[in-house]
């Protein structure tokens, strides 16, 4: 949109002269050529431009996204007002920032949007750098789907790091972010996917042997349940340990007190305690 509104006076420039051209003399014609220029380059440079401005201007959701944050989402209910204001803020830039792409559908609603870019800024939350620009595409189909990737499986959601693609079969991705107690969190299992792919110098922190069985102890969902929900097989324990970390804080805590702390350094943010950020300032990786 700001580049849009920028370009407005080059367009009523080059339609002044291409009316003098056509009534008063062809001469004026040579006038319009800076000005289409300058059109052109303000069209190619467009998502910079706007990029540029929405940072220093970042929008916020609307009335109706913010009241479902409030209703149904408790790690934004958890932060305070500024945070809340940062997190939508975040949010809303993430919705700029990245391409959504509809799949066996005509276009994608601006709650569905919300959802898939409010489960990559959890993540990112405490980090100065919150996008993933390795996965700017955001692919979204009714129900679950077959891939290029996995053909006979149809499935609740993937990455494809080929096409920086996040995948995401609708129908589940809503009720994990509703009810995330009962459905395994899509949302946030493929972009801690996301996230370890694109920062692969970090050091993550050791997973304990049994990890499996203390996943299940934190969340009551059994390995299987979740590859069932997924409907992908074998899948990773990190990803998942990840996404109890922010969905059971607490039990997680009880548990895995070790890589609790492990992943609040990491994430720079304690979703039991409602810190965002836990150092002083967002943490440069």
């Amino acid at each position: 949109m700001p580049a849009k509104i920028l370009s407005v006076p080059f367009i009523l420039c080059a339609l002044t002269f291409l009316y003098f051209t056509w009534e008063v003399d062809s001469k004026y014609g040579l006038y319009i050529v800076p000005f289409v220029i300058a059109i052109a380059i303000i069209f190619v440079l467009s998502p910079q431009i706007n990029w540029w401005w929405y940072k220093r201007n970042p929008p916020d959701l609307k009335p109706g996204l913010r009241a479902f944050f409030e209703r149904l989402f408790p790690y934004y209910q958890r932060l305070s007002d500024s945070e809340k204001q940062r997190f939508r803020h975040r949010v809303a830039l993430y919705m700029e920032a990245n391409q959504y792409i509809p799949k066996g559908m005509e276009d994608i609603t601006e709650d569905i949007k919300a959802v898939t870019a409010a489960s990559s800024v959890m993540l990112t939350f405490g980090l100065k750098e919150f996008l993933m620009p390795q996965f700017e595409n955001v692919v979204l189909a009714p129900f679950p789907f077959p891939s290029p990737q996995y053909p006979e499986n149809y499935h609740a959601s993937e990455i494809f790091e080929e096409d920086k693609a996040v995948l995401f079969a609708i129908e589940q991705l809503m009720k994990s972010f509703v009810e995330p107690h009962h459905y395994y969190h899509i949302g946030l299992h493929e972009y801690a996917k996301a996230f370890i792919r694109s920062y692969p110098e970090l050091e993550l922190p050791a997973l304990p042997e049994n990890i499996w069985e203390q996943l299940e102890a934190i969340s009551g969902m059994k390995q299987d349940a979740i590859e069932q929900w997924i409907n992908l097989r074998p899948i990773s324990a990190r990803p998942v340990s990840i996404t109890h970390f922010f969905v059971f804080p607490q039990q997680f805590q009880q548990i895995l007190p070790d890589l609790y702390q492990a992943y609040c350094h990491l994430f720079n943010q304690s979703p039991i305690l409602g810190q965002f950020p836990v150092q002083e300032e967002l943490k440069e990786l």
